[in-house]
């Protein structure tokens, strides 16, 4: 499509209908997850801190109430904290909401529906979004019970998967898949996310998205969000944050980023005791881990892997520190420390030591006064592993909380979908297997045979009048050999004519193959873990924040496919009232 032709999106949006679909028929999902959901029972005593689905029952609201007075009795730092939580949220442009619910934190009763995720390009997948407005659906939900909570976004800050960090998707303008990546340098791998600093490379990055993405009304806003949150100079968390504050302004969602030197001050006591019991927590992880193999299911968090229960920043970089023997090994570095010595240096530098995927949870919990924390499936997978990790650490496991689980369906993929009689699920085998599909459904492989049948009939027809048109007269015999040779080629050109339209119609097929994949089943997984908020914000604007807003009322048990409709809404779709056109 030109520049003069494209198309100009419509500037409303609703959900008409949707689709529930079970986890288990979605693809690469961990068995633990969906025992999780289904059979929790058998698994019950993996997770201790219990297992929390929407809508919220009687049952639960009166449990709830209970582990919320213990888990807000145990921040020792909470008056401090907020004044964190309180810098940080200013410098990311937090919205009155959200300083409201820091002050709602500050009172000994209130408790956190905490979420989390790695500070992706321009806010990652659609799912990190999901994670925090199921966090501030479930505070809500709380509080309608009487019990005080807020949401809190605990930003992955000190991850250094800088591949997962640093690209994101979007379905660009023609329907065609868009990966957008912030070039590293080689010095800067390795490194956490948060030290990777914004230069001019962002301009060329930010170009190739305005290109890509479709030409719309909102796409002057998107441009303003965007060049604010990524300005140069800044780290890619205070990117991310900034941009997760400004979609999530209405909520009150409050950000956190542990990477803070004020954040490791606080969490210091629970770093210096995992390193005091890090013999018991690598038998104890080991342990439950092999348990869980015992009862048939794959670790989430490998035991050798997760034995390394902290980073030490070296060079900037991130390394792992293992226990051998009766020291402390940093590795590939080979330095040793003895207990005391490492005890030492995470008391007098607590920010040169982060905790891995599994003490993560725990020093988080240490920290805040956790209630429930909203995970995806893996992470749900991963908690099984860490109930000895609480234990050691004398910690109370949260109440564990699927995150809300959505495809969104645009009214020109539903009116393909029903035009080939497809489902979501038919286009996770890929583009190559659907299109198969397609042309089995509306092609017939005999048809090409059907111009040979053709031509055999007349020329039998012919053969029959020779010997009549001999006897008559044989000079005949040449007209009807200009006969016969004239319709072969009319037959050749019609077959030749039918070939073509059918290359056009595979042609259209897999075209149409290849735009249904990559708007609902983007290589193969959940349009959620691959697709950029982006690629719905340029179509429909704060309508689709709108959208998914009404969608959190849905129940998190089932993953929810969402068909749109384009034109005037028909209903009240809730907050956000302003999303990305929102003024601070």
């Amino acid at each position: 499509m030109n520049d003069a032709h494209r198309e100009r999106i419509s500037a409303e949006a609703a959900i008409v209908r949707g689709e529930q679909l079970a986890f288990a028929q979605l693809p690469n999902l961990p068995a633990l997850f969906l025992d999780f959901l289904s059979e929790f029972e058998k698994i019950a005593d993996f997770y201790r801190g219990g297992r929390l689905l929407l809508p919220l029952s009687p049952a639960d609201v009166a449990e709830l109430r209970e582990r919320a007075r213990q888990a807000a009795a145990h921040v020792p730092h909470r008056e401090e904290l907020c004044r964190i939580l309180r810098e940080q949220n200013a410098r990311w442009g937090g919205s009155e909401a959200t300083f409201a619910n820091i002050r709602e934190l500050a009172e000994s009763e209130t408790v956190a529906v905490v979420t989390g995720q790695q500070a992706g390009l321009f806010t990652g997948p659609l799912l990190t979004l999901y994670k925090a407005w199921t966090a501030w659906h479930v505070s809500r939900s709380l509080r309608a019970c009487g019990i005080r909570a807020v949401p809190i976004f605990w930003i992955h800050s000190e991850d250094h998967d800088l591949a997962e960090a640093t690209d994101c998707g979007v379905l660009g303008r023609d329907g065609q898949w868009v990966t957008l990546r912030y070039p590293l340098l080689p010095e800067e791998e390795g490194k956490p996310v948060g030290a990777i600093a914004l230069d001019e490379r962002m301009d060329a990055v930010l170009e190739e998205l305005l290109r890509a993405l479709p030409d719309s009304e909102f796409l002057p806003e998107i441009e303003a969000l965007i060049r604010t949150a990524y300005a140069p100079g800044l780290s890619l968390t205070d990117a991310f944050a900034r941009m997760m504050a400004r979609l999530s302004a209405d909520m009150g969602l409050i950000l956190l980023d542990p990477s803070d030197g004020q954040i490791k001050r606080l969490t210091a006591g629970v770093l210096e005791r995992a390193v005091r019991e890090w013999p018991r927590l690598c038998e104890a992880f080991g342990a439950h881990s092999e348990q869980l193999k015992a009862r048939g299911y794959r670790p989430q968090i490998h035991p050798d892997r997760g034995r390394a229960f902290l980073f030490r920043l070296e060079q900037g970089r991130r390394c792992p520190l293992l226990w051998e023997g009766d020291r402390f090994v940093l590795r590939p570095w080979g330095t040793t420390f003895t207990l005391a010595d490492l005890l030492r240096e995470v008391a007098d530098d607590p920010a040169r030591f982060s905790p891995n995927v599994a003490l993560r949870p725990p020093v988080q919990d240490a920290l805040l006064p956790t209630l429930v924390y909203v995970g995806g499936p893996s992470e749900i997978a991963y908690f099984a592993q860490l109930g000895p990790m609480y234990d050691v650490l004398d910690l109370p496991m949260p109440r564990l909380c699927p995150r809300l689980s959505l495809t969104f369906v645009e009214p020109r993929m539903a009116q393909l979908l029903e035009k080939y009689g497809l489902a979501v699920v038919d286009l996770f085998d890929g583009v190559d297997t659907v299109s198969r599909h397609l042309m089995e459904r509306t092609l017939d492989a005999d048809q090409a045979h059907r111009f040979e049948d053709a031509h055999r009939a007349v020329t039998e027809a012919l053969h029959r009048l020779r010997p009549l048109l001999r006897a008559a007269d044989p000079t005949l015999e040449r007209s009807l050999d200009r006969a016969e040779e004239t319709m072969r080629r009319q037959i050749e050109t019609l077959r030749q004519r039918y070939l073509q339209a059918r290359a056009r119609h595979e042609d259209l097929l897999l075209r149409h193959a290849q735009r249904l994949v990559l708007a609902l089943a983007p290589h193969g997984s959940l349009q959620e873990r691959m697709m950029n908020v982006l690629s719905f914000l340029a179509r429909y604007g704060d309508h689709f924040l709108h959208a998914v807003c009404g969608a959190i009322e849905l129940e998190n048990s089932t993953h929810h496919v969402l068909f749109f409709r384009t034109g005037t809404p028909g209903g009240d779709l809730r907050t956000p009232e302003h999303g990305i056109s929102s003024k601070r």
